[in-house]
């Protein structure tokens, strides 16, 4: 029981040692009631193989119950240490607070591959604005009399209505330009052109990768992007998710409830896992990786098209 206390308390040391430690602060800890200021999420991490995958604590719109957020950066890291090959990554956030008294943020755990890293607290003190209610409200000068004249008003009405006035303008004209031309027209339906299955339009796309040998182009980044960009395009016309600007857990946390088996959900981790890694670590691969990830979304588009879209083809 001693020992198993002793390596909790001791633990932070050891991950500080081994060069990860997670953080997060606030660029000022005291604003005034609704002003702004800057979040900071940090993990400082070795990375000596450039393999490292981060998962950071996910937030829709609140930080806590009365800190908004107003804007956030993607996340971004430096070498900060090249002999020991350390990282410094971080995720910043633009926040208010309309709720006056101290807020304190509980340590958050951040992901490091297969481990988990947890931050020290933050407080944020917000304070209300003093207002004098003795002297009651008034205007800061008194009113004075303007001489607006007959031709004044009918300038500033023009160049208040002007827009209006010739979006009206030129609507009459359209629709007198559509109406001349359906009585000179014979009147048809044109055809309903059928949307095109989303499994055909991935499988085009990653086919002319094939053809192409895009992995061999020299750009491992770009072909990993047009790769995982077609990926998640098939996903959201597939599965009805907004999958493009989302992160790999987010998708497939979105994908909890759809019309896909459990071996495909690991299977779509791995191929957007290897991407993340090329685009995010700047881990290069060989090419026997770059074809090996393109047969396997080929393969993962076939495994989960609609029966329908079988039957059709």
């Amino acid at each position: 029981m001693t020992q198993r206390l002793l390596l909790i308390l001791f633990l932070p040391l050891f991950s500080q040692a081994l060069g990860q430690e997670a953080a997060m602060f606030f660029r000022e800890g005291q604003i005034k009631i609704g002003e702004q200021t800057q979040f900071t999420l940090q993990l400082r991490y070795q990375n000596p193989e450039d393999q490292a995958l981060i998962a950071w604590p996910q937030f829709d719109k609140m930080l806590t119950d009365h800190i908004e957020i107003i804007d956030r950066t993607v996340d971004f890291d430096e070498l900060i240490d090249t002999s020991q090959h350390i990282y410094l990554r971080k995720q910043e956030f633009t926040i208010t607070c309309f709720q006056a008294g101290r807020h304190v943020l509980q340590p958050v755990g951040i992901e490091l591959n297969d481990s988990m890293y947890y931050t020290n607290k933050a407080e944020l003190l917000v304070e209300t604005v003093e207002i004098d209610t003795s002297k009651g409200i008034y205007d800061i000068k008194g009113n004075y009399a303007v001489e607006y004249t007959f031709t004044e008003k009918v300038e500033d009405w023009f160049k208040k209505y002007w827009p209006w006035l010739a979006g009206a303008g030129g609507l009459i004209a359209v629709l007198f330009l559509i109406r001349l031309i359906r009585k000179r027209l014979p009147e048809q339906e044109a055809p309903k052109v059928p949307p095109v299955p989303a499994h055909l339009t991935a499988l085009k796309a990653l086919l002319d990768l094939k053809k192409e040998e895009a992995w061999k182009s020299g750009d491992p980044k770009s072909f990993y992007s047009e790769l995982t960009y077609t990926v998640r395009l098939y996903l959201e016309q597939r599965f009805g998710i907004k999958a493009i600007e989302r992160t790999t857990r987010e998708i497939i946390s979105d994908l909890k409830f759809a019309d896909i088996s459990e071996e495909d959900k690991v299977y779509l981790r791995k191929i957007l896992s290897e991407a993340d890694m090329v685009k995010f670590a700047k881990m290069i691969p060989d090419e026997t990786i770059g074809e090996q990830s393109l047969d396997r979304s080929i393969d993962f588009v076939e495994r989960t098209k609609e029966d329908s879209e079988s039957e059709d083809e």
